[in-house]
């Protein structure tokens, strides 16, 4: 192999070693464990950060009841098992929620109304 394909190789490996750094500390992890890591075993390195699970803080964290692993509170399903965490309502059923809601304004906004007319006929009435 002549020295430009040893210099592209290398190129790559290193690429491999920087990227898999950034990706850890994107998740958590510590860039300095993984880059040198990456150097050592290139593209496996990419490839064992890519697989591993976002280190979550313990004050974002809820416990799966599928798997009992950490995952974040905003999470609506367990990354690692699929265990669902928030149930979705059923578009019918949020449907007629937000009519039934919608329903009951407009009839208090109605009798406010006709409460407001009244007192203003009544006002009008002791004045005559």
């Amino acid at each position: 192999m002549d020295s430009h394909g040893l210099i592209t190789i290398g190129s790559i490996w290193v690429l491999c070693a920087v990227i898999a750094g950034i990706v850890a500390s994107e998740k958590g992890r510590r860039f300095w464990v993984w880059f040198p890591f990456g150097l050592l075993v290139g593209p496996v390195a990419l490839y064992l950060v890519l697989k591993a699970y976002e280190v979550i803080p313990p004050e974002l964290a809820q416990i799966c009841p599928g798997c009992k692993r950490a995952v974040r509170k905003t999470a609506r399903t367990c990354p690692r098992c699929g265990h669902v965490l928030i149930h979705e309502p059923d578009p019918a059923m949020k449907a007629g929620r937000q009519a039934a809601a919608a329903v009951f304004l407009l009839r208090r906004a109605a009798q406010k109304s006709t409460a407001i007319v009244k007192a203003e006929q009544a006002k009008r009435a002791r004045k005559t």
